[in-house]
C-alpha cells in the first residue's frame, strides 16, 4: 500500500465521496438561491427554487455535522487504540524489566547455607 492512502483506503490529496457530494449539494444550492435572489426564473419557480436552496442548504448543514461528529469518533477511537497499544508495550517491558530484577535479586542471594540445613537430628547430634 503507498504512503498516500491512509487507514480509511482514501487518498489524502482527493476529496472523500461523501465530502464531494457535500461540496456539490452546497455550490447547487448556492447557485438555486442565487437564482431566487437574481430574479432569473419565472415568478411562479422562485417559490420552488427558493425551497429546493434552503432545503440543499440545511442538508448540507446536517451532512457536515454527521460528518465531523464521525471524524471526532474516529480520532477518539484512534487514540484509544494507541493508548492501549502503548500501554501493552509498556507492561510488557516492565514485565521483562521486573523479572530481570527478580533473577538478578534471586542469584545475589546465598543460597548455600540452605542447601546444608539438616532436615531431622539424631539425639547424638545435640550438643
Amino acid at each position: 500500500m503507498s504512503r498516500l492512502v491512509n487507514d480509511h483506503g482514501v487518498n489524502r490529496f482527493a476529496f472523500h465521496p461523501s465530502a464531494t457530494a457535500r461540496n456539490t449539494i452546497l455550490i447547487l444550492s448556492g447557485y438555486l438561491l442565487g437564482t431566487t435572489v437574481a430574479h432569473v426564473c419565472s415568478p411562479m419557480l422562485e417559490g420552488c427554487t427558493l425551497a429546493a436552496g434552503l432545503i440543499g442548504m440545511l442538508a448540507y448543514a446536517v451532512l457536515a455535522v454527521v460528518a465531523r461528529k464521525k471524524r471526532v469518533q474516529n480520532a477518539r477511537l484512534a487514540i484509544q487504540r494507541a493508548t492501549v497499544h502503548i500501554e501493552r508495550r509498556m507492561d510488557q517491558h516492565v514485565q521483562i524489566a521486573s523479572a530481570r530484577l527478580m533473577l538478578r535479586l534471586h542469584a545475589a542471594q546465598s543460597w548455600s547455607h540452605e542447601q546444608y540445613m539438616p532436615v531431622a537430628r539424631s539425639a547424638g547430634s545435640i550438643r
